[in-house]
């Protein structure tokens, strides 16, 4: 699986963009209101390292990182087949699928589903090749 990018909870994206600016990254996206998890949305990439980092602000109280304190969210990994995938995550046995299939609209609605491992991390897995 390949590294998408790295999702970190914000309580204002416009001061967080200014804040890792100063460490290298620039927009690599628009902000995006993603009404389903209800949440302020943007990408951005360090310049130096092509790293992609996700910053997530909680749009109200129904946002799905609304109890989450700033930091580190989540990593997002790209797989190419949803169905193998899914099994072979299941036979890892290191971790659970715990949402459904959701469009993403930050990523142009490709697919993704979230996934807690056992060590309490978040992942999220995009589907299919862009």
């Amino acid at each position: 699986m390949k590294e998408h990018h790295i999702g970190i909870v914000v309580k204002d994206i416009d001061r967080d963009m200014d804040i890792f600016g100063q460490l290298g990254y620039k927009a690599c996206s628009q902000v995006t209101i993603d009404g389903v998890q209800n949440n302020r949305i943007i990408f951005l990439e360090n310049s130096t390292s092509s790293q992609r980092i996700e910053l997530i602000e909680p749009l109200n109280g129904g946002s799905t990182v609304r109890n989450f304190k700033p930091g580190i969210h989540h990593i997002c990994y790209e797989v190419e087949q949803e169905g193998d995938f899914r099994e072979a995550f299941r036979e890892m046995g290191i971790g659970k699928i715990f949402t459904q299939d959701m469009a993403a609209p930050a990523l142009d609605g490709r697919r993704v589903v979230f996934a807690c491992l056992k060590n309490g991390m978040f992942v999220e897995f995009l589907m299919g090749d862009r």
